[in-house]
This record gives C-alpha cells, sequence and structure tokens, in this order.
C-alpha cells in the first residue's frame, strides 16, 4: 500500500468515541479531521448532534462542518465530491486525512467512490407518498415497497421514511429497483479503481455497554439545551422531507411540543431510538465495508497505538 496517499476512517456507532479518538490521532500522524456526519454539516444544529467544539478540536483542522443551513438542500453526492475536494487538498500540503462519522453512506461513497445518477426529482409524486404515510403510516409505505423491492424492503427501516420514498421514486422514474441500482453499483466498484488507499477503522463495543453510553449521552445533550433546539425546527416549520424533520434527536420532541406526550415519554423515545440506530449502524459498518476493529473498551491511548502500529506495519 502506498502510505502517500493513504486516507484513515474512524467509524462506528453513535456515542462509541469516534470524535475523541481522531483527535488524539491527528496529533500523531499530523492529521486533519474531515466529517463524515449528514447533521454537523447544518450551521444551526450542535447539541443534537454532538458536534465537535472548538476546545475540543484542539487545535486539529476539522473540515465539512457548519457547511450549509437547514434550510438548504445537501446530497450524499454533494458531500463525496467535497470530501474528494477536501482529501486532495490536505494531502497535497503534506498531512494525513481522517475521515470521521457515523453517516455509513457518507463514508461508503467516498470509500467506495460510489456514483450517483443524476434523476430528475419527481417533487407531485414525493408529496403524494409523505402524505400518503401522514395519512396512513410508515408502515404503510414501507408494505408498498415490500412489494415491488423485497429485498431493498428489507434493508431499510421502515421508520426511516426518506429512505423508503426515494426507493419507491427509483422504482417510478427509472423502471428499475433500488436493489438492482446498487447491485450494479457494487459490479463498477470492483471494476474501477479507488483513488486513495483507504483504512477504515470501527470503533466496538459490547452493545449493552454501548446502550449505557446512549443514554448517557441523551441526558447530557438535553442539559446543554437539546429542547430549545429541537424546538427551533420545529418552529421552522420545514418541509417534510427535510433531512432535520427525519432525524433521530429532534423529531421525537415533536409530540412533546403538539402535547401528546409528555416530555418523559420524549426522552424515552429518543433513547429507544438512538439504541436502535447505533445496531443499524453498526449492520451497515460491518456489512458495506472492509473495517479494522479497534475495542472500544480499551484506553484511548491504546487505540491510538493500535492504529498507528496497524499503519507502520503495512
Amino acid at each position: 500500500m502506498d502510505k502517500k496517499d493513504l486516507v484513515i476512517c474512524i467509524v462506528g456507532p453513535t456515542a462509541s468515541g469516534k470524535t475523541g479518538l481522531s483527535i488524539e490521532l491527528a496529533k500523531k500522524l499530523n492529521g486533519e479531521i474531515i466529517s463524515a456526519d449528514s447533521m454537523q454539516i447544518y450551521k444551526e444544529l450542535s447539541i443534537g448532534t454532538a458536534k465537535v467544539t472548538k476546545e475540543e478540536m484542539q487545535n486539529i483542522p476539522h473540515h465539512l462542518i457548519d457547511v450549509c443551513s437547514i434550510e438548504d438542500s445537501f446530497s450524499v453526492a454533494d458531500f463525496k465530491n467535497m470530501c474528494y475536494d477536501k482529501i486532495d487538498d490536505i494531502i497535497k500540503r503534506g498531512n494525513t486525512p481522517i475521515i470521521v462519522g457515523g453517516t455509513g453512506l457518507y463514508v461508503s461513497a467516498v470509500v467506495n467512490n460510489m456514483s450517483f445518477d443524476e434523476e430528475e426529482i419527481d417533487l407531485e409524486y414525493r408529496n403524494y407518498l409523505y402524505n400518503l404515510a401522514e395519512t396512513n403510516s410508515n408502515e404503510y409505505l414501507h408494505d408498498m415497497l415490500k412489494k415491488i423491492d423485497e429485498k431493498s424492503a428489507k434493508e431499510i427501516h421502515p421508520n426511516n421514511l426518506k429512505r423508503v420514498i426515494r426507493a419507491l421514486e427509483i422504482a417510478k422514474n427509472s423502471g428499475k429497483l433500488k436493489s438492482e441500482h446498487m447491485q450494479e453499483e457494487k459490479e463498477r466498484i470492483k471494476k474501477e479503481n479507488i483513488p486513495y488507499n483507504f483504512l477504515v477503522f470501527y470503533i466496538d463495543f459490547a452493545r449493552n455497554i454501548l446502550y449505557e453510553r446512549i443514554n448517557e449521552r441523551v441526558d447530557i445533550m438535553l442539559n446543554q439545551g437539546l429542547l430549545k433546539e429541537a424546538k427551533m425546527i420545529y418552529d421552522k416549520n420545514l418541509k417534510k422531507d427535510s433531512t432535520c424533520m427525519q432525524a433521530i434527536g429532534y423529531k421525537e420532541f415533536f409530540p412533546y411540543f403538539e402535547n401528546k406526550v409528555t416530555i418523559e415519554e420524549a426522552v424515552e423515545k429518543l433513547k429507544q431510538e438512538t439504541r436502535k440506530y447505533a445496531k443499524r449502524q453498526e449492520t451497515w459498518f460491518k456489512n458495506k465495508l472492509d473495517i479494522i476493529k479497534i475495542d472500544g473498551q480499551i484506553d484511548r491511548k491504546e487505540q491510538v497505538n493500535v492504529i498507528l502500529d496497524y499503519i507502520k506495519n503495512l
């Protein structure tokens, strides 16, 4: 492996310690960090996204944080293009790019050099599907997908409404199933050269310990003002397909703002959904990427040394 074009990725589920590990690693490797988090791109969101603070950065350069407003559109294709630009720039300056984040699709898009069809969006059909979900349920739309693309339905959670709707859009507008698109993409990746040498380190935790960390993190976020941040999004009355309106950490409070549940019920729902999300992240990273596991329960200094030893022995 040519270490000159080496790009390190630190991935793992929420609350696994990716931020702290990446900063300590960057100190050792003259590294610069590129965030691969689909929510940290938004300027207005900090608490619910566990966005790294200036103090936590410890003078390590961070990129692709606060790049747009919650009212702007931002796609995984946008992220991939911006990320490649940052990687090029960092390498040209003689530093080491370190991609850090828990958004599996963002990391996969870069590591696997995924392509994205620039299909015209059918807003009329998309709004029809959102209204259908609101009138009936998310499960109703998921059942629609199951009938036409069972493979995709198995991979997409019913509550991930945005991805369910996107899969239905692809089937309607392209005449191909989303699962067929993904298979074609896998075949293309096998044939093409990936532009960099990626090493993907996954922080691995026993699930019960990770869940304890998640519950603790939610409590900390609440003390930091998460409820106020969620109310800000709710009051914006953004479009239904907005990423923020679907994001875990905010939408769980919307029923509370509408006096449908108590604050205690909303908080418990948030913890439950975050644990489920962590499980989906774990599945994604272990199935979609070639990962090197790092024990999440060992000392951070030891974690850094494990990574440095691995790179040294390439």
